[in-house]
């Protein structure tokens, strides 16, 4: 009988293709034994990968894969086994029965439910099942034979450390000897190399392995040959040629509009290895910035496959962009396979959110293979001006991490403050920016700039009188709220008309979102700071922090700069009563206030030096004690993170850094149930909406919350046209999910 791995593939069918997905792997990281410390990495990894599923010869397993009869035992514990022919130091064949052994589950789920030591019960489970392997134990002492030439062939030279593993006496009980002293080290404090990078890239790329080979991709996918065929410009804007020709760390300081993104793609080919196997990772902070991202990219690289989506959502992203041609089954299937693809070492560009990022360094469920994947790679970090202090910590932090990966970081930003840049280059030892001079950033000025007496409310008839002289008008509020009143209130006399926050359903967000280009009148919150492609000639804006304000004003005048053409942005002297909810440090906005107040066309160059000084003093109050919070912290509980062990602890301390909740409205509840009955998942999703955990909180104590089928469900009024329509005592941020 020959051994099979799969209903339809031989074990040595199935481990060949893992071992053609190992070759291209060890091709595009050649860095790894160095970055790991151990020279001899690639024949682990390679026999971590050529025994991961001897076990499945028992004959247990192969009755099991006619369906017929479920097996309840895990082949891994077998497999890891046959570690006892290699002719290693025992700490290198421990390693390798840690890959083997964990490879599809992790260490507290063997201890839970498999240990074979001390307990009597496991041990007894385990000698019958080993019993199990007799019947075909010829055909695997036939598949150890082949090692030499196998090796030969995925290696590149013939291994001769193993001698044949005879008969089930001779094999070792992995659990006992891995596992425990594995486990023990941890809790006792003595660490080894295989608690750190070494074991992260065993189980990283053995689980890379065995997942592309299932499903059917057997080499690594390589970057964009030549980025300037891509972006066949006849001249290259100053920054981009420079950041073409910048190896290494770099800050790149510009303008909206100014070709950051043609100048990343610039600088990750100056980046590049020969092989084009560096992984590239473009970080946006908002869903929003990085479907429009992802969707350029697809346009621009042409060929599909080459760039992935990650964020909580993408998904369901993927799926819409199915559902039109596709039925719901043929649809969803799609976005499962790119979305699957996605998440594995496989494509060469991610678009990604920064929480992707920081949840490899929670230890959640796969995160061997996220950090192996990061070796090396490059990283451009883009709008880094938008995150909040903790957040901004965190990602330092991890940035600090990943440095010792030997990963390299473009960090871009219109608007950040220089006391945060000069932390960044510290704290990373960056020593490269690349910017404008004065004189050129001035050919980019764009705006004249007017603080207006009053609020918003004050000031309506000279929105309306812009409107009426058929100006594109934009207004940004705080509060959702307040967005909701003034849209009321602007709207009734305007054909070609939105509202945009982040509390509308999906479904109508997305409507939303498909017809900005073309509006007379855009009312919105902080959404519209999202790098939309939206051009409006006019803006109105509450008060802000100064980089809040450059976003809005980077929506007016896009391309100005190109015709040499001012256009007006309003900012009002004073906000709603909820804005010390949405900018809980007034003094940044008074302070902005006041500067603005002495600008009347705000040049470019400008821009940076008024930034400062409304920094000046850097973080402060509660921003200053949450950013020294994780820096004090965050090593401390990064150093708890090891292979082979997923703590759910962990899991809970990251999906606390979003502070929203999802929830679906009553009035949508039947259509929601019916969809999830139905299997029809994505299309549910189209009802949930976003609140943040304080207004959670208060529809609970209301009594307007209640859960069914795993969904909390809301009784709050609803309109397509305005959004949730919450009396809340604390505003929500009305962002697009700045989301995992």
């Amino acid at each position: 009988m020959v051994i099979l791995a799969k209903p339809d593939e031989t074990l040595l069918e199935h481990t060949e293709k893992a071992l053609m997905v190992f070759k291209s792997v060890k091709d595009a990281y050649p860095e790894t034994p160095q970055v790991c410390g151990v020279p001899d990495f690639w024949e682990h990894l390679f026999y971590s990968i050529f025994f991961h599923d001897f076990g499945k010869a028992a004959s247990g397993f192969q009755k099991s894969l006619s369906g017929k009869e479920k097996w309840k035992y895990r082949h891994e514990i077998l497999s890891a086994g046959f570690v006892s022919g290699l002719e290693y130091e025992s700490q290198f064949k421990e390693a390798i029965a840690m890959a083997i052994i964990t490879h599809h589950k992790d260490v507290s789920h063997l201890r839970e439910r498999f240990q074979t030591h001390p307990s009597p019960v496991g041990k007894k489970r385990y000698s019958e099942k080993l019993q199990e392997l007799t019947p075909n134990f010829e055909e695997l002492r036939e598949i150890q034979r082949k090692i030499p030439v196998i090796s030969k062939k995925y290696l590149g030279f013939e291994l001769n450390k193993f001698r044949e593993v005879e008969s089930i006496e001779e094999m070792v009980d992995s659990y006992k000897n891995a596992v425990l002293p594995y486990k023990n080290q941890l809790e006792d404090y003595e660490l080894t190399s295989l608690h750190g990078k070494y074991g992260i890239f065993l189980k990283g790329f053995l689980t890379a392995c065995d997942h592309l080979a299932s499903g059917g991709k057997y080499s690594l996918l390589c970057g964009i040959e030549d980025m300037r065929a891509v972006y066949n410009f006849s001249e290259l804007r100053k920054t981009q040629s420079q950041a073409s020709e910048t190896k290494g760390d770099a800050f790149l300081i510009a303008p909206t509009g100014s070709g950051k993104t043609e100048a990343s793609l610039f600088w990750s080919q100056a980046n590049q290895n020969s092989g084009r196997s560096k992984r590239v990772f473009y970080l946006l902070p908002y869903t929003a910035s990085i479907n429009a991202m992802y969707k350029r990219l697809q346009r621009d690289f042409k060929d599909p496959e080459l760039t992935g989506i990650q964020h909580g959502k993408a998904m369901y992203y993927l799926y819409q962009s199915f559902e039109d041609e596709e039925d719901y089954l043929i649809a969803s299937k799609k976005a499962k396979q790119i979305k699957n693809l996605t998440d594995k070492i496989y494509r060469p560009y991610k678009i990604a959110t920064p929480y992707q990022i920081l949840k490899s360094m929670f230890g959640i469920r796969g995160f061997e293979q996220n950090l192996a994947e990061m070796s090396n790679a490059l990283f451009i970090m883009d709008e880094i001006h938008a995150y909040d202090a903790h957040t901004t910590a965190l990602i330092l932090e991890t940035l600090k991490i990943l440095k010792d990966y030997q990963a390299n970081f473009l960090i871009m930003s219109a608007t950040l403050p220089s006391f945060l840049k000069e932390m960044f280059k510290r704290e990373l030892g960056i020593t490269k920016e690349i910017s404008f001079t004065e004189p050129e950033l001035n050919e980019f000025t764009r705006h004249r700039v007017s603080v207006l007496k009053g609020g918003i409310l004050d000031n309506l008839d000279l929105i309306k009188k812009e409107i009426d002289d058929n100006k594109k008008v934009l207004v940004v509020c705080n509060t959702v709220a307040q967005a909701q009143n003034i849209y009321k209130s602007l709207s009734q006399k305007v054909c070609n008309s939105a509202l945009i926050h982040g509390r509308f359903i999906l479904r109508d967000r997305e409507e939303i979102e498909s017809k900005l280009e073309n509006l007379n009148l855009l009312v919105g919150t902080q959404a519209i700071e999202v790098s939309l492609n939206i051009d409006y000639d006019v803006l109105f804006s509450e008060p802000a922090p100064l980089d809040a304000l450059i976003q809005r004003f980077g929506r007016v005048n896009r391309k100005g700069w190109e015709q040499k053409v001012i256009k007006p942005v309003y900012i009002f002297e004073q906000g709603s009563e909820k804005d010390k909810y949405v900018y809980k440090n007034q003094e940044l906005v008074a302070k902005s206030l006041e500067l603005l107040g002495k600008e009347n066309i705000l040049r470019e160059s400008r821009i940076q030096k008024l930034v400062d000084e409304v920094y000046s003093n850097g973080y402060q109050g509660s921003d200053l004690a949450s950013f020294e919070m994780v820096k004090k912290n965050f090593p401390k509980f990064h150093s708890k993170i090891v292979p082979f062990i997923n703590e759910r602890e962990n899991q809970e301390e990251f999906y606390n850094l979003y502070q929203s909740v999802e929830v679906v409205p009553t009035q949508f509840k039947l259509e929601y149930l019916e969809e999830i009955e139905n299997k029809r998942y994505f299309e549910a999703m189209k009802y949930v909406v976003s609140i943040n955990v304080g207004q959670y909180k208060k529809l609970k104590y209301n009594n307007q919350i209640q859960i069914d089928s795993d969904m909390i469900f809301a009784s709050v009024d609803y309109s397509s046209k305005f959004g949730l329509l919450l009396d809340s005592e604390e505003s929500i941020m009305g962002i697009f999910y700045k989301d995992s």
